[in-house]
């Protein structure tokens, strides 16, 4: 029969390969889906990390992130196995806490004493103003709001990177060092949470200099 004189959808039935099965999608439809090719697996971390950032944990689901990526959802189960899995991976793709504070640790080396909370206010916001780290510590604190269990890896991890440094900052006894870190970072905790992650107005819109000019001898008072 001329195929011609056929139906649009008989001759696509026609030309679909003999391989697929009926009421399957055939992989060059579905909206451009991407196959298992190299590179895949990063671009689902991409996108995992995009969701994680914007609704936190308990709002991103292992559908969500196959749908971000335009990906069969069994992708992700192959390369994550689960949605911590996914969010683990996806953080540390973007954040390594060990070089953070090893940057945090070598500027505080070179800080004068009577500055040391500029020091640490401008290499730690450092990373929270450039585009390629933000979104994974967006998702962090996020998560934290929601789900402590999954994001108590990385806060540990920035807990001890923050005692740490300020071991290096501090004149005080070894048992003083947790409680001024803590101190320390609920400040900058608190600050990240307002102009990071809520972006509350206008510490959202605040000239990145004049932020560390205004809120540096906050942090000062705990080294004086």
């Amino acid at each position: 029969m001329d195929i011609g004189n056929r139906t649009p959808r008989a001759a696509q039935a026609d030309a679909q390969p003999a391989s697929a099965a009926p009421g399957r999608r055939s992989p060059s439809r579905g909206g451009g889906r991407r196959p298992g090719q190299s590179g895949t697996r990063e671009h689902i971390l991409d996108a995992a990390l995009e969701l994680f950032a914007a609704k936190g944990y308990s709002g991103t689901t292992m559908r969500a992130i196959a749908q971000q990526a335009r990906v069969d959802p069994a992708l992700i189960h192959h390369f994550f196995g689960n949605k911590e899995g996914a969010f683990q991976d996806a953080v540390a793709s973007r954040l390594d806490t060990a070089a953070l504070f090893d940057s945090l640790t070598a500027a505080s080396a070179q800080s004068a004493p009577e500055r040391p909370g500029e020091r640490i206010a401008r290499t730690f916001l450092s990373f929270w103003e450039s585009p390629s780290t933000r979104p994974a510590l967006v998702a962090v604190y996020r998560t934290g709001l929601s789900d402590e269990a999954a994001s108590r890896t990385f806060r540990d991890q920035i807990e001890d990177g923050f005692a740490t440094c300020i071991r290096h900052l501090a004149p005080l006894g070894g048992e003083t060092v947790p409680a001024l870190a803590s101190l320390v970072s609920a400040q900058l905790a608190g600050l990240v949470m307002l102009r990071y992650v809520l972006h509350m107005e206008p510490l959202a819109s605040l000239d990145f200099e004049e932020l560390i000019e205004w809120y540096s001898p906050a942090l000062d008072v705990h080294f004086d």
